[in-house]
């Protein structure tokens, strides 16, 4: 898999990324097929490669979202999976507090609803070690890391989006194992 050796190759050393990327990879595995076809297809080479912004040879504007979305798109990578790495866990809101939000909108049009909010769900329930977890440890994780700035202001922000967004693919989920039950 393509994404899978992106992410090694770059977030290998970069502190335990590349274990959080491989995390929000399962989980995107887990919801994938609940989507449109176009976009379960890309969604768990977008969970790979989400954070792909952090490494040193990827990171130029200091933004990761931004920083990995157009190091995807000079690579000539599907554009949705552009558009999801751009905008992962709702990141317009920290784009816009570092002055960046226009240029993320401007380049990569936000991934419809569900696609976004499947990311977002596998990020949050994901912990940088790799190990799964519920959202409100993964933002308590978050705050306590970054306390002051706009990570932590964008956090605050978007809790109840992200709240939605947990909501919305985990009751995916379980209306999934419900119907295979029957």
């Amino acid at each position: 898999m393509e994404a899978e050796r992106v992410a090694s190759d770059l977030l290998a050393g970069v502190g335990t990324r590349l274990a959080h990327s491989a995390a929000v990879a399962a989980q995107a595995g887990r919801v994938a097929g609940a989507l449109d076809e176009r976009w379960g297809a890309v969604l768990v080479d977008a969970a790979w490669l989400h954070d792909i912004g952090y490494a040193p040879s990827v990171a130029v504007c200091g933004f990761h979202p931004l920083d990995g979305a157009r190091w995807l798109r000079d690579r000539h990578w599907p554009d949705k999976t552009c558009r999801l790495v751009a905008g992962h866990s709702r990141s317009l809101a920290e784009a816009t507090l570092r002055g960046l939000g226009d240029e993320l909108l401007g380049e990569f049009p936000p991934a419809p609803g569900l696609p976004a909010a499947a990311l977002a769900w596998a990020d949050v329930t994901s912990l940088p070690d790799g190990g799964r977890c519920r959202l409100a440890d993964r933002l308590a994780d978050i705050l306590d890391r970054y306390p002051d700035g706009p990570v932590h202001e964008a956090t605050l922000t978007n809790r109840a989006g992200l709240e939605d967004d947990v909501c919305l693919v985990e009751g995916l989920l379980s209306a999934a194992v419900s119907g295979r039950g029957r």
